[in-house]
């Protein structure tokens, strides 16, 4: 699992696009001391705690003394070339702000996989973290940057001590003060975000050249010691004269493994391993970031990149359309064993992803036209006739974990809820939540019947074969889509609305246009992913609270603004315990889903990776299935299938 920042960084980079903009803030500004103070003193009964690494809950499983990650190969060679590709273009590397469309790799995996989940352990390539996470343990990173970490058990305060020999990429020391700069400037001048994730701390101190305090707020969110832990830390002397909320098209340096050596605006950027690089001989390092050179290569469609692979100027792939894995990569080389196609079991939560509805647009603001459109919706026959049978169905938020709300709500649940009787639909409390399933033939006049009688309790009628409204209008709506490859999906669900006589027009704009048009909200329905871990964490906010759903490009596509919703991230957040988190969360599912934000659609616990076989890497696996990160350039591998595909297979 990645921490919650380091899951809103994936999200900014993968469509759907995730929190961008920077409206209305979610709090005052933590002021940042830099007078060196002493440690702030723990509240009575409360010792602290220093150590090498940090878990939300529970204690890391890893001693203080550990050598290297025990899923990492720390002999593996250094060396290589290896081509990626990414989708779209980029005018920025700049990834932390609402303008400009930012160049992959910069934080966060070199792939991205389905569900909005990343490959790669590290946070960052070029920027990285004071702590890094771990790829086999739940919420848990390790002192990277930091040295040691101190934290009382009342948790109202967190203290990094940074490794005095951290340096960036220029030479120039990384201290406390990037640390204070990075967090103060990415609260103020980030996307919201960060501004939402950030908001639980109250005052930063700079203790020293070495040592950075956070005091935090009394009711913040127990993963945010975690959070801070995983931020990324840039480089304050650089971006001095600079002004942050402009896109960045200057190479910056950083303090990771690798450095941007070249690059073609909008077309590909060359990364080079860094031979100098301060952290290279860490724990937290070793076995990892083995590829000399990594190029990144920028296509205007998924279906271009995935002839580049073929053609062998792409040597991996992560796989996202099913009917592409299964009908797409019966070309020679596969045949011949020159790519390598693998089913990846992951154990991760699967979170949720679905038709977004907006519903600060009228067609969509009555629930019960939201639950026709997720009546409609014939799952069975598009996995059948869509997905070669790929896929199981998304019912909770949490799943593929045991935060999603089952059967009807316990006494626990109950407490949490009662609360909300008169704002929350009756069925929260007496129904368990389902979703229809069909025979797959794709004629089920029984769930249309259904929708239209629930369309008609919204006030829609049928007159003259069309759905209109009370002033006659008919119901007209768009499905915007990120891809083309997203078509074949969204038109026979198109289709099946229109048997109820409803207007749906299904519009594919590119990549940049899709992430302004969604940064302001201006969509009536496309399709969304809500990531999620075991341990919910600030993400949450923005992706359900009223705030995010104030703010110009956060994740809150749909506008959840909702008391309960509110009441119960604050019960999820803070929840002292497992069965605490566990009943919160099913609480907040129960409520999310039966406010039909989202038409389910569906999720795999599995990751298609497609390869040419040049690579090596660990045989250990691990709870987050994929780590790019770990692998290596087998030289006697590659020299047999490079010149293979140089002779053309």
């Amino acid at each position: 699992m990645r921490s919650a920042l380091a899951l809103l960084a994936l999200l900014v980079l993968i469509v759907p696009a995730a929190a961008r903009g920077n409206d209305a803030p979610a709090g005052p500004t933590a002021p940042v001391a830099t007078a060196p103070v002493a440690t702030p003193p723990a509240a009575a009964g409360s010792p602290v705690r220093v150590s090498d690494g940090i878990t939300v809950l529970g204690t890391p499983k890893l001693p203080p003394d550990f050598p290297y990650f025990p899923y990492v190969n720390p002999h593996a060679p250094k060396g290589g070339t290896v081509t990626l590709a990414a989708i779209g273009s980029f005018d920025s590397f700049n990834p932390f702000i609402m303008r400009g469309t930012a160049a992959w790799g910069l934080v966060g995996p070199w792939v991205g996989l389905p569900g909005g989940t990343g490959a790669g352990g590290s946070v960052g390539h070029v920027w990285e973290s004071l702590l890094t996470p771990s790829d086999d343990e739940i919420a848990t990173g390790y002192c990277h940057i930091c040295k040691t970490v101190e934290m009382p058990a009342d948790r109202r305060w967190v203290a990094f001590t940074l490794h005095h020999r951290a340096r960036f990429s220029d030479g120039h020391p990384l201290t406390a003060r990037d640390v204070a700069w990075t967090f103060r400037t990415l609260r103020k001048d980030g996307r919201p975000g960060y501004r939402i994730q950030l908001s639980g701390v109250q005052s930063v101190t700079v203790d020293g050249k070495w040592r950075i305090v956070f005091h935090l707020r009394p009711d913040a969110n127990r993963a945010l010691p975690l959070i801070l832990g995983e931020l990324p830390v840039l480089p304050r002397f650089w971006f001095k004269g600079r002004d942050f909320t402009q896109p960045l098209r200057a190479a910056p340096p950083g303090s990771g493994p690798y450095v941007i050596s070249h690059f073609d605006l909008g077309r590909s950027v060359t990364f080079t391993r860094d031979p100098h690089w301060w952290a290279r001989n860490l724990p937290t390092s070793i076995g990892t970031n083995n590829f000399d050179t990594v190029r990144m290569e920028y296509y205007r469609e998924a279906a271009v990149a995935l002839e580049a692979f073929k053609a062998g100027d792409v040597d991996l792939r992560a796989e996202n359309i099913s009917k592409t894995w299964a009908t797409g990569y019966d070309f020679p080389a596969v045949r011949q064993g020159l790519v390598i196609k693998a089913d990846i079991r992951h154990h991760l939560p699967t979170g949720m992803q679905g038709w977004a509805m907006n519903t600060r647009r009228a067609v969509f603001a009555n629930r019960l036209t939201r639950e026709a459109m997720a009546v409609a919706y014939d799952f069975q026959w598009a996995n059948r006739n869509l997905f070669y049978n790929e896929y199981s169905r998304i019912l909770s938020y949490f799943s593929n974990s045991d935060l999603g709300a089952t059967g009807l709500p316990g006494p626990g649940e109950l407490k949490l809820l009662d609360p909300f009787r008169k704002v929350l639909p009756k069925s929260v409390f007496d129904r368990r939540f389902t979703l229809p399933v069909t025979d797959g033939r794709g004629d089920d006049m029984a769930e249309l019947k259904r929708a239209l009688a629930l369309l008609e309790r919204a006030g829609w009628r049928v007159r003259h074969m069309q759905l209109v409204d009370a002033h006659g209008k008919q119901m007209h709506f768009s499905i915007l889509l990120p891809d083309p490859s997203y078509e074949r999906i969204a038109l026979p669900y198109a289709q099946t609305l229109k048997q109820l006589g409803i207007h749906v027009d299904v519009r594919v704009v590119d990549p940049a246009q899709y992430e302004h048009l969604t940064d302001h909200f201006d969509f009536d329905m496309t399709m969304l992913v809500y990531g999620e871990g075991n341990i919910p964490g600030s993400e949450i906010e923005e992706y359900w609270s009223c705030a995010a759903a104030r703010s110009i490009g956060s994740m809150n596509l749909p506008g959840v603004c909702n008391p309960a919703v509110t009441a119960l991230i604050h019960d999820v957040l803070t929840a002292p315990d497992r069965p605490s988190l566990r009943t919160a969360a099913r609480a907040l599912d129960r409520v999310l889903l039966w406010g039909w934000y989202l038409v389910p659609q569906w999720s795999s616990r599995e990751f298609h990776i497609a390869y040419w076989n040049r690579f090596g890497h660990p045989s250990v696996p691990i709870r987050d299935g994929f780590d790019f990160d770990t692998w290596w350039v087998d030289p006697t591998l590659a020299a047999r299938t490079d010149a293979a595909r140089r002779a053309g297979g």
